[in-house]
């Protein structure tokens, strides 16, 4: 069984760095070196100055020869630390989404139910990308403004130990300022976040909602849902910015008020003789600037708060493991059997010990009110939600004992919502078995009531459907995702409503193919319109998590009043239409029949 581990954000973070961690560790000695040529610039300026107002006019010449080479040795190491950090990153990034995309391969169906496919995406995309950040600068911005502090504060006490100390005098009242500044500030830095994610989500709801909101001549005041996420994010930048900007004030005006102490200490000991003119030039220029390093630091700090969050998001999806491969079990038959299952989306139950059978070798039919729990059946059989009590039997062979590919060699669910990837109509159909042949995927199509689609098509199947199939229709993109199913040529067929986009003649020919087309096969098929599945060697009603009934048609109509009232509503629906009422028992089928309909796919 697939598992996952519970590590740090650090230990992920520097985990995805193996395998690079030499060019890095590179980049980060070029970084130091570069922090040290960057005082040599410094130290030539003053003694350059000294000599020139000492009278010498030659001597200062090639101190500035010197200054030139110190400071193009300086941009050169940073280049090079950059290109390698940089190079590394990249590296990382893409070695970081390709293990990530084989994690989501061995994901399970029900972890990837669990979590959104546009969450995943960001996660792929955006989260990885953050990496770059700390991979590519931090790591030399980081090495560079920790080591040229350190660097200036020896340079200063082999001139005088107490400039030294006057240098760093004022850092331990910055760092108690923003200390007490940001006491307590954690719980109002997350609602901050969490305003940030809501907002965003109204954002993405209100945009995907444009068209209705135009329909109604409404503008993004009137969407509440935004409106509110607007106030309550501005009213967190208010109170994050009262909170924040005194203390970051106060902590920036001390890390650069050491010269206030340096000057009149410096000016002190010159004039005493303890140190010479050329020390106090260069401890001014050093010491006054330097605790400014530690505002990039200040900066990265808060970024590596993001950064480690992302990582900590990957962390589920890394964390997870292949599962152990299991053994092939034996599976006799293909009659499928739920056997008081329980199941419910969190507090709220959805089965209730639900036991019904659906024979081998013919077609049952689901049907129900909205809720009855037929689409949960349907994820049941996918593998895409597990069952909280009870079993489900394939063969007479739990469900559960099956692995993922042999669940899926035996058992193709064709749900509600289908989606097909850019490429030809073909790669599409072939997707679940690529060696099928050309003969087996004309069958496929004929039985899901395409053919006549892919004589008119451009290219025939070669033709190329667009992103997610926008080429097709929506009853057309259903019925390929059941030709895919088909040509998959599982022994067991789930069809969650998957002509509800077509109209009631291609549904009712798609069916009589399927049934007729598919000898052997265990097909189960959910439905809303009764009469097309009315000949079903074997329905199944369901209303509220529960079998209300089982049987023929006709046995359902006599003795299940559930069955009963949905027949006699879909029949007064459909004759009200023509301005009739047909008897209770009659065929909406004849009535359709005498409609001017609209073909939806």
């Amino acid at each position: 069984m697939t598992r996952e581990r519970d590590d740090g954000p650090w230990p992920t973070l520097l985990g995805l760095l193996r395998g690079h961690r030499a060019s890095l560790v590179a980049a980060m000695a070029l970084a130091v070196c570069a922090a040290g040529l960057d005082l040599v610039p410094c130290a030539l300026l003053c003694e350059s100055a000294v000599r020139l107002f000492d009278g010498e006019r030659g001597a200062w010449l090639p101190l500035l020869g010197g200054f030139a080479l110190a400071l193009l040795g300086k941009y050169l190491l940073h280049s090079f630390a950059y290109y390698l950090s940089h190079r590394a990153a990249y590296r990382v990034l893409m070695d970081t989404r390709q293990r990530l995309a084989r994690q989501l391969a061995i994901a399970p169906l029900v972890w990837l139910q669990r979590h959104e496919s546009g969450a995943l995406g960001k996660l792929l995309m955006q989260d990885v990308g953050r990496i770059e950040q700390f991979i590519a600068h931090h790591l030399v911005e980081v090495t560079a403004a920790t080591v040229a502090p350190a660097l200036v504060f020896v340079v200063l006490l082999a001139i005088d130990w107490r400039l030294a100390a006057a240098a760093v005098a004022t850092l331990p009242l910055a760092i108690l300022f923003q200390a007490i500044a940001m006491r307590g500030f954690g719980p109002l830095m997350a609602d901050y976040q969490r305003a940030v994610a809501d907002l965003n989500g109204a954002s993405v709801e209100y945009l995907r909602g444009m068209r209705v909101m135009k329909t109604y001549r409404q503008d993004a005041h009137s969407f509440a849902r935004m409106r509110e996420g607007l106030g309550r994010y501005h009213d967190l930048v208010r109170r994050v910015t009262r909170r924040t900007v005194p203390g970051w004030s106060v902590f920036m005006v001390l890390l650069n008020a050491n010269l206030v102490l340096l000057l009149p200490l410096g000016l002190w000991l010159a004039a005493r003789g303890e140190i010479g003119i050329a020390g106090l030039l260069l401890a001014l220029v050093l010491g006054s600037g330097m605790l400014r390093p530690l505002f990039k630091l200040m900066r990265v700090q808060h970024e590596m708060r993001e950064i480690l969050a992302c990582v900590a998001r990957m962390q589920p999806l890394l964390a997870l493991r292949e599962p152990v491969a299991r053994a092939a079990v034996a599976v006799p038959g293909h009659a499928v059997a739920f056997e008081r299952v329980r199941f419910g989306y969190g507090a709220a139950p959805v089965l209730h010990d639900l036991s019904f059978d659906a024979p081998a070798g013919c077609m049952t039919a689901l049907v129900g009110p909205s809720g009855a729990g037929k689409s949960t059946v349907a994820s049941l059989l996918g593998g895409l939600v597990e069952p909280e009590g009870g079993a489900i039997r394939i063969g007479g062979v739990p469900l559960s004992s099956l692995g993922d590919a042999q669940r899926a060699a035996a058992i193709a669910v064709v749900s509600q919502d289908t989606f097909l990837f850019r490429g030809s109509l073909l790669d599409n159909l072939r997707l679940g078995r690529p060696d099928a042949s050309d003969a087996d995927a004309r069958r496929a199509l004929r039985i899901a009531q395409l053919d006549a689609l892919v004589d008119a098509l451009p290219d025939g199947w070669h033709t190329d459907l667009g992103e997610a199939g926008a080429r097709l229709s929506g009853g057309e993109r259903q019925r390929l995702a059941v030709a895919r199913a088909l040509l998959a040529d599982t022994p067991v067929l789930v069809l969650d409503e998957s002509t509800a986009f077509a109209d009631s003649r291609t549904e009712r020919r798609f069916l009589d193919a399927l049934r007729d087309g598919c000898p052997g096969k265990t097909l189960i098929v959910i439905a809303h319109r009764l009469y097309t599945i009315r000949d079903a060697a074997h329905i199944v009603v369901l209303d509220a998590g529960r079998v209300a009934g089982a049987g023929e048609h006709g046995m359902l109509l006599r003795d299940c009043a559930c069955y009963r009232r949905m027949w006699d509503a879909q029949s007064h629906d459909d004759a009200w239409t023509l301005g009739t009422r047909a008897a209770p028992n009659a065929a909406p089928a004849r009535v359709h029949a005498t409609l001017p309909e609209r073909a939806h796919g």
